[in-house]
């Protein structure tokens, strides 16, 4: 689950689709920047969705079998990415904030949806990608707080300075990081924020393969509870040691920021072809 983006090829506008079964003069793009039928929409909007399926149901199924490969772009994608993870997604945004915001990158600012859905229009884009070249640039000297087992030094969360998000939820619980501290939110008890703290097995593991931990603050002496392991992924639940620790620009790899390079080849794209970025 994340966020997933294209950007449209022009084979429709340059009339390089292979015959299908609708006529091209039916043709359009919609709002959402996809290849659609009028006649087809026309019959959905009247019929509502039952009676359309027992109408046109055969036709629209050859239409969707064509729309996958009318063209030598499957799916009519002239560019494909998946963004990131949505905990990536907010890592983003965040980082785009500590780096000036708005104030910085106005457009940048706004680029990534709240949710699944919606284009960003190719008018934009240049303005764009040179603001992001302008963040890729700065993010290299950005600094994240960084949640590792002590013991391997495995990283856990990462969190931005002066941003806070959830890693961890339940019906009665949230964790996460609230900048340079980790915290601990359960039903009933006051919120406890630490940068240094153990988790202690509270019980055996239940059927979900969740097992709550006590946990134990070793910087403020506090104590609460969570629903399950804090981590590292796949490890055995048991007691073990965490830190908070400061690093210079985690989320780069081999000096570069991936999810920027993703939008970054989005940008391009949809420079090059004239078409917007769709957010899916």
């Amino acid at each position: 689950m994340g966020l997933d983006a294209t950007v449209r090829c022009r084979c429709f506008e340059e009339g390089k689709l292979s015959p299908g079964p609708i006529p091209y003069d039916d043709l359009y793009i919609d709002e959402d920047g996809y290849l659609s039928s009028r006649r087809l929409d026309a019959a959905y909007a009247k019929y509502g969705f039952k009676q359309f399926r027992a109408k046109f149901g055969d036709l629209q199924d050859a239409f969707d079998n064509w729309l996958n490969r009318c063209c030598e772009h499957e799916d009519g994608d002239y560019c494909l990415e998946w963004v990131s993870n949505w905990a990536g997604v907010a890592r983003f945004c965040n980082l785009v904030e500590e780096a000036g915001g708005e104030r910085e990158f106005p457009l940048l600012s706004r680029l990534i949806p709240e949710g699944n859905g919606g284009t960003y229009p190719a008018a934009k884009a240049k303005e764009t990608l040179d603001e992001l070249e302008r963040f890729i640039e700065a993010a290299h000297s950005v600094k994240e707080w960084v949640l590792q087992d002590v013991e391997t030094e495995t990283e856990i969360w990462t969190c931005a300075p002066n941003s806070s998000f959830a890693w961890m939820h339940s019906p009665f619980d949230r964790a996460g990081m609230d900048g340079d501290k980790a915290f601990f939110e359960h039903a009933g008890n006051n919120v406890v924020k630490t940068s240094h703290f153990k988790q202690v097995p509270a019980g055996p593991v239940s059927q979900n393969g969740n097992r709550p931990m006590r946990i134990i603050c070793l910087d403020t002496g506090a104590e609460t509870s969570v629903f399950n392991s804090i981590g590292p992924k796949g490890s055995p639940q048991v007691e073990r040691e965490f830190l908070v620790v400061s690093k210079e620009a985690p989320f780069l790899y081999e000096g570069k920021y991936p999810t920027a390079e993703r939008i970054k080849r989005l940008l391009q794209a949809s420079i090059e072809i004239g078409n917007p970025i769709r957010w899916c």
